[in-house]
């Protein structure tokens, strides 16, 4: 009985090179094993093993491709966000207690985006500050200064000026960057022979008759002299960076909105 000769290990390189010629070339296996003198079950089977691994790669791949890919379109969604919210000079509520906030800082750690959003909420508040000085200026005016015979009220309605509405139209010449001419007076019944007096769309006051004119006069010279106040300059040079820091902010965050990759790594990275 003639002695068996055992065939050398199939390498790598001719698995790789059978699969060249039964894909590529169309040679047929029995053809490769003929040529290769190697037993025609091994080529198959050496052939389906490649495609196999190949088949395998390839579904890996294309898991951490889609992994990937959402995992960038939650980073670029949620700077969407910021980037929506900020138009308002506010993160949106609850933004730093997401933990997006944490894998986007993560990604970008050096970005000044950092400094910027901190800034901004310190700016805001300055505003808040500044809005709080105003307010007790006007409590001044009324209840110090008695430039008025009339008292400050909190419920709309009542005999007396309006806190909230004054404090609202005194915010709103803070933020006016040009001195507003003075607006028009409207008044109008509303109950118990008090007339409502208002200072353009701000329902300011609710007096008797007789204290139209003395209303009027007191909210005109109010509103006129607000241009004049400290506050006033600093909340306008307040306003005009926070207008700089949120141009910054939505420089950086359109880089990563319209790249729509997100350089750097995090925990959560699929590799």
């Amino acid at each position: 009985m003639p002695k068996r000769i055992k065939k050398p290990l199939v390498t790598p390189a001719m698995r790789r090179d059978w699969l060249r010629r039964f894909e590529e070339d169309g040679q047929p296996a029995l053809e490769i094993a003929r040529s290769d003198r190697y037993d025609v079950r091994t080529v198959r089977k050496q052939i389906e093993l490649m495609q196999q691994e190949r088949e395998g790669r390839e579904t890996r791949f294309l898991v951490l491709r889609q992994a990937l890919e959402r995992h960038f379109a939650d980073l670029v969604s949620f700077a969407e966000k910021l980037d929506s919210g900020i138009i308002q000079s506010y993160l949106p509520a609850g933004a730093k207690n997401e933990r997006m906030w944490a894998v986007l800082r993560e990604h970008l750690p050096r970005s000044p985006l950092w400094k910027a959003f901190d800034r901004l909420e310190h700016l805001n508040d300055e505003v808040k500050e500044i809005k709080k000085r105003a307010e007790q200026r006007i409590r001044d005016r009324v209840e110090v200064e008695k430039e008025s015979s009339l008292e400050l009220v909190s419920k709309p309605g009542e005999p007396g000026l309006y806190d909230g509405v004054l404090t609202a139209a005194v915010d709103y010449h803070l933020r006016a960057n040009q001195p507003n001419p003075l607006l028009e007076f409207k008044t109008s019944f509303i109950k118990e022979g008090l007339i409502e007096v208002y200072y353009d769309n701000w329902p300011c006051a609710a007096v008797s008759p007789d204290q139209v004119p003395e209303v009027k006069e007191f909210l005109a010279s109010l509103m006129a002299g607000v241009n004049q106040w400290p506050e006033y300059e600093e909340m306008q040079r307040t306003l005009a960076e926070i207008t700089r820091t949120i141009s910054a902010i939505r420089e950086e965050l359109a880089i990563i909105i319209w790249r729509r990759v997100v350089p750097g790594h995090c925990k959560y990275c699929p590799v």
